[in-house]
């Protein structure tokens, strides 16, 4: 991770802004957020907030990453997402988790209103990925950012490429229904269960050497 180049959207009185975690669960089944756009056009919807909540029932931290956890300097951390996103929805609640048993505050953005925080953590210097954590010092000093998902997640998905390509004699309609029906399978999997105790681990490990 590198120390910002240029000075930050995210000042003091900008990180203060953003919402805390029951105002962001508030905000997602919203009037407001439901009017919103998504990359599809497709309506967010109620099945958003079912997600997270299911996600959040899902999973528990150990005991020993909560130690881990406790054992750190107080922090504050940043969140941009979106809630339509898969990442989001599994990954954002473990954030939370995170902050929560490490005692730091957390601040959470919607990414298509924040477009010049969102610029400033781009992946590989180009992709808008989320989730995106930010960590600060408690006197708002950039520390490191985590985007998207952990090491583990990327090299499954690598590993799944190959289900993201018409197989032959393959219908269209027939790859969208088979890549549907995989996903669905991958997010009540071991394996995606897995990547919310390596997102522990990895942002234990950013705040220790950077902190």
């Amino acid at each position: 991770m590198t120390t910002a180049t240029r000075e930050s959207a995210v000042t003091l009185e900008r990180f203060k802004s953003g919402m805390t975690w029951n105002q962001y669960l508030s905000y997602i089944a919203s009037e407001e957020n439901q009017q919103r756009p998504t990359p599809g056009g497709s309506p967010r919807g109620d099945a958003n907030v079912e997600r997270f909540v299911r996600n959040m029932s899902a999973w528990q931290i150990s005991d020993e990453g909560r130690e881990a956890l406790q054992s750190l300097p107080r922090l504050k951390m940043l969140v941009l997402g979106e809630d339509w996103c898969p990442d989001v929805y599994r990954g954002l609640p473990v954030l939370a988790e995170i902050a929560a048993n490490a005692g730091w505050e957390l601040r959470i953005f919607p990414r298509d209103e924040n477009n010049d925080i969102m610029s400033e953590f781009l992946k590989d210097g180009q992709h808008e990925s989320i989730p995106t954590a930010v960590l600060y010092t408690m006197d708002h000093e950039y520390i490191g950012h985590w985007i998207e998902r952990p090491a583990v997640a990327n090299e499954h998905m690598a590993n799944m490429q190959k289900l993201f390509s018409r197989q032959d004699g393959e219908s269209e309609q027939d790859m969208r229904a088979r890549i549907g029906q995989a996903y669905r399978e991958l997010q009540t999997s071991d394996e995606w269960a897995s990547w919310r105790d390596a997102t522990v681990d990895e942002l234990i490990e950013l705040a220790r050497s950077n902190a």
